[in-house]
């Protein structure tokens, strides 16, 4: 099972892109296997949390890094321009000699559609990342492309270069659980990254104080499950990867390598330890965190 981190939410000394960039490095030098930071536009109403862009960040990640996988987990494609996402991942997986994964999601806030006069519908949302994905992977091949959608029409266009990965840059897909139509869309990528939907909260709720980590970390059970419902879907016999985020941080060394056996066990193929980066003035706690390492 590889090891990453996953910084989010990217708020307080976290919107710092140097502050990102630097724990890159560190991630890098202490063994971690990858490097993950989230993707929003805003987390409050009125905008008053800052908060770097992801793409911008992750060029410099890229830049100064040699090893470590980089990516946004979760960029929601249906707020963006597929053909601008395929131009910017095809950059950024040369930049960093292919180690780049695309995670994409339905986009989880309503008000970062809403805000700016767009429809935050699931429905609406759940097609604009189906045909932006298909878009995407299609101009990644550096054929020209036809396609026509519900959503995007697009004729005739060809970007390149192509990415430095073959046969695409690998598409992480984040699944709300229990609900199922997340887990079918990333059982035609992949790799899937797993949250469990806290039942007791609406986004109108104020969460000061609850430690969303631990809501929406899911049971080894959980990714069990998963993982049967995905290899039923799928058609290929391609790597899926199964990525597990959660905590470890705090707990002894027999404690740790406990959890982690038991998700690898039932199929994660992945760690991202999620760190507790909502805190005002705990940037030097989790450096502290990431310099530890990987648990084992």
């Amino acid at each position: 099972m590889k090891k990453g981190v996953f910084v989010a939410p990217t708020i307080n000394e976290f919107s710092d892109p140097q502050n990102l960039v630097d724990l890159a490095v560190m991630a890098e030098e202490a063994g971690w296997d990858g490097y993950f930071i989230c993707d929003h536009l805003l987390l409050d109403p009125d905008g008053f949390l800052p908060l770097a862009d992801p793409t911008v960040v992750l060029s410099a990640v890229a830049a100064v890094t040699e090893r470590v996988k980089i990516g946004a987990m979760v960029t929601p494609i249906s707020r963006r321009r597929p053909w601008k996402v395929a131009k910017e991942f095809a950059t950024l997986d040369q930049l960093s000699n292919g180690r780049v994964v695309i995670g994409v999601g339905l986009g989880g806030l309503d008000q970062e559609f809403s805000n700016f006069d767009e429809d935050p519908d699931k429905k609406v949302l759940a097609k604009k990342t189906d045909e932006g994905l298909e878009i995407i992977q299609r101009l990644h091949t550096g054929e020209a492309v036809d396609f026509s959608g519900e959503i995007y029409n697009v004729r005739g266009a060809r970007l390149l270069p192509r990415p430095d990965q073959r046969p695409r840059i690998p598409v992480w897909v984040g699944a709300m659980l229990p609900a199922k139509p997340g887990q079918r869309r990333a059982a035609r990528w992949d790799g899937i990254m797993p949250h469990v939907m806290p039942a007791m909260l609406e986004e109108s709720q104020d969460t000061t104080g609850v430690d969303m980590r631990v809501l929406m970390q899911p049971t080894p059970e959980q990714i069990r499950e998963v993982v049967e419902f995905s290899a039923a879907l799928r058609d290929s016999e391609d790597p899926f990867d199964v990525v597990v985020s959660g905590i470890t941080a705090g707990l002894d060394k027999e404690s740790a390598s406990k959890i982690l056996s038991e998700y690898k066990s039932v199929g994660g193929t992945w760690w991202l330890e999620w760190l507790d980066c909502g805190k005002p003035d705990s940037l030097e706690e989790i450096k502290s965190l990431i310099q530890a390492g990987p648990p084992d």
